[in-house]
Order: structure tokens, then C-alpha cells, then sequence
């Protein structure tokens, strides 16, 4: 997905909060207070840790299932994920999930990693990755962000990047 093709509406994150698995299993935390914009009106989210990330939109298709709840298995390779971190006009969290690859064919370059879409009147400020082994499952806003066989790693972000990851 190209970003510079994509109608931000004015969301946008102008500080870092931080993020960082929260404290209780199947959380997240920002350790600083972020400022954003909701179409172009300022807003702000402070410091917060345990916000429930559980995903409850519509199934998510991949290469050989249909995921729900936003959840996944690791197949052979291991199986990675990012999840776009959003932030709406009250400073609600919620994520969305992009596609699943495989993690061998991520670190050899084979396959990127897309990052998901913009999501209406909401502000991108991060991203969740999620990398789990092979038959690890992991259920966003159930499956503790250090679980045996679960990696996850935070970017912090202003806007969904242009680029996909390539590694």
C-alpha cells in the first residue's frame, strides 16, 4: 500500500508516545503522552499503561486461513504481523491488522510486510509487530506480548509508512 496515495484526513501522531507492552497480559502501554490530530483538531492521550488492544472487526483473510479476532498461528517458517496502532477523538485505542507472512520469507527479503490502512477519523501513532514460531498461537488482547513463542516489537509512528518492512 502506497501512503503517499492515501487521504489522511489530517490524522496525524506529532509525538512519540512510547508504546510498549503494558504491564497485565495482552496490553499495551504509552509511557509518554502523545499529541495528534483528529481531521486537522488537536488532540491529546496521556501517559497510560493496560489499554485493551482485542481486535473485534471483521475476519481477516491470509495465505491459508481465516483469522478471527485478529488472531493467528505460526506456520512453518514461524509468522509475522504487524498491527497498526490507532488512537480516535477520545483517545480510545484500537488496532487493526495487516497481512500475515511467513517470518523465513520476511528475513530473506522473499516477502514484505504491509502495513494496514488508515482507518476514518482515527490517527496512526504506532505499530505492533507480532512475529510468533511455528503452531504459537497469538490472540491480540489475550495472548501476553511476552508469551513463550510470541515477539513483539513497537514502532512508534506519525502517519502509516509509504513502504511496506522488508526484513
Amino acid at each position: 500500500m502506497d501512503n503517499l496515495a492515501l487521504s489522511q484526513g489530517g490524522n496525524f501522531a506529532f509525538t512519540s508516545g512510547a508504546l510498549a507492552a503494558g504491564s497485565n497480559a495482552g496490553t499495551i502501554q504509552n509511557a509518554a503522552a502523545i499529541t495528534y490530530t483528529i481531521n486537522g483538531e488537536f488532540k491529546s492521550k496521556a501517559i497510560t499503561n493496560n489499554a485493551a488492544i482485542s481486535y473485534t472487526g471483521p475476519a481477516v483473510y491470509s495465505q491459508n486461513a481465516v483469522e478471527s479476532n485478529g488472531g493467528f498461528t505460526g506456520e512453518v517458517g514461524g509468522s509475522t504481523r504487524l498491527y497498526g496502532i490507532y488512537l480516535d477523538g477520545a483517545g480510545t485505542f484500537s488496532i487493526e491488522p495487516g497481512a500475515i507472512v511467513n517470518t523465513a520469507e520476511l528475513a530473506a527479503g522473499v516477502a514484505p510486510l504491509q502495513f494496514p490502512g488508515t482507518q476514518r477519523a482515527k490517527a496512526c501513532v504506532g505499530a505492533m509487530r507480532i512475529a510468533v514460531t511455528a503452531g504459537t498461537a497469538f490472540v491480540p488482547g489475550t495472548t501476553a506480548l511476552n508469551a513463550t513463542g510470541v515477539t513483539a516489537t513497537f514502532l512508534n509512528l506519525s502517519s502509516i509508512p509509504g513502504e511496506p518492512l522488508t526484513a
